[in-house]
């Protein structure tokens, strides 16, 4: 299986990384013997106060709706369905 070929854009974005990469490795690396260790930096974590999260009401637009419409539009279907199925047995028994 041929391997995959790197667009354009994926050929400019790994080539500004590798001149990123450069450009740091050119700066000079602070010495750690200047910075405190870690422990000596120990911070108090700030704990935020818990909200209560009210559960989300769930998205019931496709089962919620005006019952006199969903009526109406039943009643339409059965009246077509009906007119329909008379229209073929009168041609059924016109036929026959």
């Amino acid at each position: 299986m041929a391997k995959k070929r790197k667009t354009r854009k994926e050929k400019i974005i790994l080539q500004l990384k590798r001149q990123l990469q450069n450009q740091q490795a050119k700066t000079p690396v602070e010495s750690n013997k200047n910075k405190p260790s870690q422990e000596a930096i120990l911070k108090q974590p700030q704990l935020e106060p818990v909200q209560v999260q009210k559960p989300k009401n769930v998205d019931n637009t496709a089962f919620s709706g005006d019952l006199k419409l969903i009526k109406k539009d039943l009643l339409k279907t059965l009246m077509l369905a009906f007119i329909i199925i008379s229209f073929e047995m009168v041609l059924y028994l016109y036929l026959r």
